[in-house]
């Protein structure tokens, strides 16, 4: 895939492994749309796309967590939870 090509769409599995493998990435949803971010503390880089069944299907994923208080008025950020 070439590197124009823009932000490939994925589903939830792939979706997880990402976040996963990249800690600082995050799951941003506005609403229309659902992306992974290479980092969650600038939500307007999209890597990766999901429609918004996959979108649920990850959020609901117990090794996400939801970020509060987020700059974008209107976005939601999920990212991967810290196991101790």
């Amino acid at each position: 895939m070439s590197g124009d090509a823009g932000p490939q769409k994925v589903n939830a599995e792939y979706a997880i492994e990402y976040l996963q493998e990249h800690p600082e990435a995050g799951l941003c949803c506005d609403d229309r749309r659902c992306w992974i971010t290479p980092n969650a503390n600038e939500t307007d880089r999209q890597v990766l796309l999901l429609d918004a069944v996959e979108a649920e299907r990850l959020k609901d994923n117990p090794r996400l967590r939801q970020v509060s208080g987020i700059a974008h008025a209107g976005r939601s950020l999920w990212v991967v939870r810290k196991m101790t």
